[in-house]
């Protein structure tokens, strides 16, 4: 059972002496929580350590002459998903001008009691706080109506409260019962025993006369039946064969009707109008019918174009036929592609021959093996719609004289660096000298993006043939 310790707050302080002086004191609600104090004073807190769960206020009681109100709410653990110790409560209050305080504050340390999650039991736990009111004259709390539960104590003292006199014909009241049916007494009250009693005559009674009266009518209605049965029934018989479209009349005998009926054809089928063409007819078990559905003539020819083609609902007088094709099948069709369900597996060639110039500012680019770097012309592409995957450069100007290229593959790796551009000089009639020199492809300001690149060249502002395939 817990212990524990409890102390108006500074603010509750402060909000009790604005009471004294006429203010009104109102509470809120009560807050229970988990938290351990470490060193603080209760009187200094303004909220709880670590609050779990609002209760509403669902009871006030204030003693007439006391200093002192009871203040209580329950505690349920619907919703409570984890279980916790029940170590503090807090009860808050409207100060006029501070707004919602932390009024009074109460701690059970080690002594609180655990709460199970919803899942382990249902829990509820009336928690009623002593808190100090002094001579405050205006004390409310906001209680939700709709929570409060009388406790034992509050039951046994309203009963002890009730005293109810006997019963008149004028007053309520306590009344004596009786099982009697023929007593002439008007301070006692009927049984169910005699309401039974009396309620079994009158149904005896009433199932008499009622099977008197079903007799009656079953007679007046026998008679009836007899003396129009034969003229009805020859009347609906009559209309019926009328309405059929065959001749007959209530003069005809029995045995003329039943032969005009036996040589009735009953039309039978399940067709509808819309089963029927324009202005065709027939008939089912429930009538004729005449047809609705269009005559649309020859069916022709169908050719798939881009767009749906629908042909109207109705009779066609001939096949319809819709043209197909032997090219349509997958290796025709560009990759990813969907014609009538024909997925394409064609892949496109990604290429582009270009010109560009050359820069006319030289830049340091990186040899590939870390062992220098050197200044080269640049040539910068852009915009490509696909990532290039081989470029070759070459100036077809100066191709005789001086045969420098630049080469460049994706991941090409030659055992010195796993992404290399070539740049290759050679120079004399029979490629009598010849230089080649790795640089890194993907340290700035060389560079291979998805759209463009940068790679190095001999000349400046030259005109360079580039072949670029993805």
């Amino acid at each position: 059972m817990s212990s524990w310790s409890y102390a108006l707050t500074n603010k509750g302080r402060q909000l009790q002496a604005k009471a004294q002086a006429g203010a009104q004191l109102s509470y809120t609600r009560m807050v229970v929580g988990s938290g351990s104090l470490s060193g603080q004073s209760l009187e200094a807190m303004t909220a709880l350590i670590t609050p779990v769960k609002d209760l509403a206020i669902e009871r006030i009681r204030r003693p007439p002459g006391t200093t002192r109100a009871l203040i209580g709410a329950t505690l349920r653990n619907q919703g409570v998903t984890t279980g916790f110790f029940l170590r503090e409560v807090g009860i808050f209050a409207t100060d006029p001008d501070d707004g919602e305080i932390l009024y009074m504050y109460a701690n059970a340390g080690t002594t609180a009691d655990y709460i199970a999650p919803q899942g382990d039991g249902v829990i509820e736990k009336a928690i009623n706080m002593n808190v100090f009111v002094g001579a405050a004259a205006n004390i409310t709390a906001n209680i939700d109506e709709s929570l409060v539960y009388a406790t034992r104590q509050e039951l046994a003292e309203a009963i002890a409260g009730i005293n109810i006199g006997d019963a008149s014909l004028t007053e309520k009241g306590v009344t004596q019962l009786s099982s009697s049916t023929n007593s002439n007494a008007e301070d006692k009250a009927a049984t169910p025993k005699a309401v039974k009693t009396v309620n079994e005559a009158a149904l005896a009674a009433q199932n008499t006369a009622n099977a008197a009266n079903l007799a009656a009518a079953a007679a007046q209605t026998t008679a009836n039946a007899s003396l129009t049965a034969g003229n009805e029934r020859k009347a609906e018989v009559v209309a019926a064969l009328v309405a059929l479209g065959v001749s007959a009349s209530t003069s005809d005998s029995w045995a003329t009707l039943i032969s005009k009926m036996t040589a009735i054809i009953k039309a039978t089928g399940n067709a509808t109008a819309a089963d029927l063409l324009t202005g065709k007819t027939a008939s089912n078990a429930n009538g004729p019918i005449t047809g609705t559905m269009p005559n649309r003539g020859a069916g022709g020819t169908v050719t798939p174009g881009t767009t749906n083609q629908t042909l109207a609902a109705g009779y066609y007088s001939s096949p319809i036929t819709v043209l197909g094709d032997t090219d349509l099948v997958a290796s025709n069709i560009r990759n990813g592609v969907d014609i009538f369900g024909v997925v394409g597996s064609l892949q496109p060639s990604l290429m582009a021959q270009l010109q560009i110039r050359s820069n006319s500012v030289q830049a340091r680019f990186q040899y590939a093996d870390n062992s220098n770097e050197t200044n080269m012309y640049s040539l910068t592409a852009t915009g490509l719609a696909f990532k290039p995957r081989v470029i070759i450069v070459y100036n077809p100007s100066a191709f005789s004289a001086d045969r420098a290229f630049t080469f460049y593959a994706a991941d090409f790796d030659d055992g010195i660096y796993p992404n290399t551009i070539k740049f290759g000089n050679f120079t004399g009639g029979v490629s009598t000298s010849r230089t080649v020199i790795n640089f890194k492809a993907d340290v700035l300001p060389a560079q291979v993006t998805n759209t463009g690149f940068t790679l190095p060249v001999a000349l400046a502002g030259a005109l360079y043939e580039v072949l670029v395939m993805g």
